[in-house]
């Protein structure tokens, strides 16, 4: 996930004359109890090319080229609707356009292949929270109190907070720590995201892993005279905002010693993830399952077991304290649990049991002599 900019957004006055009226009668339906209709003015084409220019035809979420002159434009902040919440949505949003975001059908959508099933909607009304006692339910409300779950490409502290190990796997990148929100949910905002966008879909990792091993067969060149002016303009070309997985490639950059720290320098480093990251209450972080790994409670390998509609559902608990599972890898119980189970509100340290000397013990029996 790249940081996008929306501050050079340069919206067409012709467009903010266009829906004067439509946020004046959806504003009056709102207050009058009534549900309101949402001209999709969001798709004018004008609007369109002013967002495609602050990062060029791709996905603001996965960085998959969009072709066409049609590209999704998201409401990072629903209008209509929040899945699992009552009440219209962010409805006073609807015509703000720091709120939209481009996006790639999957990651919109959904329609992903899973262990070739097909996936289920993807971004569409999901706007979960960290703490639900946050959500501003109306236009006199400050958003930027909410505790969010989805990461957001317009947030330079959220944008660096997802990694990719060299299979071009999406994952929590290493050594940032969680928030003190994150912990106390038992979440991981990164984890979270990865698991609602699908952004380890087959193809897409796929896509990653051949831009990543491109920067890595380039990279060492750099130090060869001869071949460096070359090598750098086509790792240049690899790495700008505008080409497709550039996040990917900067990620295999930063692992080669050849690498230039001026080719990498414009991109937001984890020590800069700053409040996001910050918080009281990290001394023992009970999110995953790390803690119970460095105690010997669990060892690496050991599996996890849970029947759900009647089927039993396994997982591995891996030497990192992450959780494999449908062929896919989660850092928490909770995500991994939503994504075998694909609903919302499952608590995986309640889900997931474990043998132990013949008794069947849930996760959160382990942890709880940990907490308080």
């Amino acid at each position: 996930m790249r940081h996008v900019d929306m501050s050079s957004l340069v919206v067409p006055p012709a467009w903010i004359r266009k829906i004067a009226d439509t946020v004046d009668s959806v504003r009056k339906a709102v207050t009058s109890g009534k549900k309101p209709n949402f001209p999709s003015h969001w798709t004018d084409p004008r609007l369109r090319q002013a967002l495609v220019e602050l990062m060029g035809p791709k996905c603001w979420y996965c960085e998959t080229p969009i072709h066409g002159n049609n590209p999704d434009v998201d409401h990072y902040r629903p209008k209509s609707a929040v899945i699992g919440v009552d009440g219209p949505g962010y409805w006073w949003l609807a015509y703000v356009p720091s709120n939209y975001r481009l996006a790639c059908g999957f990651c919109n959508s959904g329609g992903a292949q899973v262990n070739g099933q097909s996936g289920r909607r993807t971004k569409s009304n999901h706007f979960p929270l960290l703490d639900e006692s946050t959500r501003a339910t109306g236009e006199l409300f400050d958003c930027a109190k909410e505790q969010r779950v989805l990461l957001d490409p317009a947030d330079s502290r959220d944008a660096c907070l997802i990694g990719f190990d060299a299979r071009g796997f999406a994952r929590r990148r290493s050594g940032v720590p969680r928030s003190a929100a994150e912990i106390s949910q038992s979440l991981c905002r990164a984890d979270e995201t990865i698991r609602i966008l699908d952004l380890n879909r087959e193809l897409l990792v796929e896509d990653r892993k051949t831009t990543m091993d491109n920067v890595s067969g380039l990279a060492p060149l750099l130090a060869i005279a001869a071949a460096a002016p070359t090598a750098r303009e086509m790792i240049e070309s690899k790495i700008g905002i505008r080409s497709d997985w550039s996040t990917a490639a900067l990620e295999a950059l930063r692992t080669h010693p050849q690498a230039a720290d001026e080719m990498i320098r414009d991109v937001s480093h984890p020590s800069q993830v700053g409040p996001i990251a910050s918080g009281i209450g990290r001394e023992v972080d009970l999110t995953d399952l790390g803690f119970l790994i460095s105690d010997a409670v669990l060892k690496p390998g050991c599996k996890l077991a849970a029947v759900h509609d009647g089927d039993l559902r396994e997982a591995e608990v891996l030497v990192d304290g992450r959780i494999s599972c449908d062929a896919r890898v989660w850092s928490t119980p909770t995500s991994a649990a939503r994504a075998v189970t694909g609903r919302e509100d499952i608590d995986g340290w309640i889900f997931w049991t474990i043998n132990v000397n013949g008794v069947t013990t849930s996760l959160a029996e382990l942890r709880d002599p940990y907490r308080g």
